[in-house]
C-alpha cells in the first residue's frame, strides 16, 4: 500500500516538475520576443499564480489527512480483540481463543497471550467480537 503512495506522489511530483520547466521556458522565449509586459498583467499571473499553490496545497494536505486517517483506521482495526472459536467438525467440540483481528491470516492465528494456533482441515473458524 505503502508503495503505490509512493509512485503515485513521484509520478505528480514528476509531472510538476515538467510543467514547471516548460513555463519557465516558454516564458524565458516570451519574455525575450515581446516588449515589456505591463504591471496589471504581471499582477493577473501572480494572483492566479497564488491561486493555484493555494489549491495545490489544499490538495496535497487533503490527500496526506485522508492517508493518515486510512492507516489509523488499519492500525486500530488489526489491534481490535476478538473471540476465535475453533470448532472440530467431527465432534463438534468447541475451544474458544481471544486474538487480535490482524493476527488471524487464513487457517492459522496468533492468540493475545502468544500461542500460535494452525487448525486441522477438520476444524472451523469462527470469529466474533470479544
Amino acid at each position: 500500500m505503502f508503495l503505490k503512495l509512493l509512485l503515485t506522489a513521484l509520478v505528480i511530483a514528476g509531472a510538476l516538475l515538467t510543467l514547471r520547466m516548460r513555463s519557465q521556458r516558454n516564458m524565458r522565449q516570451y519574455t525575450s520576443s515581446a516588449p515589456v509586459l505591463n504591471a496589471s498583467l504581471n499582477q493577473q499571473r501572480q494572483s492566479r499564480r497564488r491561486v493555484a499553490q493555494f489549491l495545490a496545497g489544499g490538495a496535497v494536505f487533503l490527500m496526506l489527512t485522508g492517508a493518515g486517517l486510512y492507516l489509523y483506521h488499519q492500525w486500530s482495526d488489526a489491534y481490535q480483540v476478538v473471540t476465535v472459536r475453533v470448532i472440530d467438525t467431527r465432534s463438534a467440540q468447541a475451544t474458544s481463543y481471544q486474538a487480535y483481528k490482524g493476527d488471524i491470516d487464513g487457517r492459522t492465528f496468533i492468540t493475545t497471550d502468544g500461542r500460535t494456533v494452525t487448525l486441522a482441515e477438520v476444524e472451523r473458524l469462527e470469529i466474533g467480537p470479544e
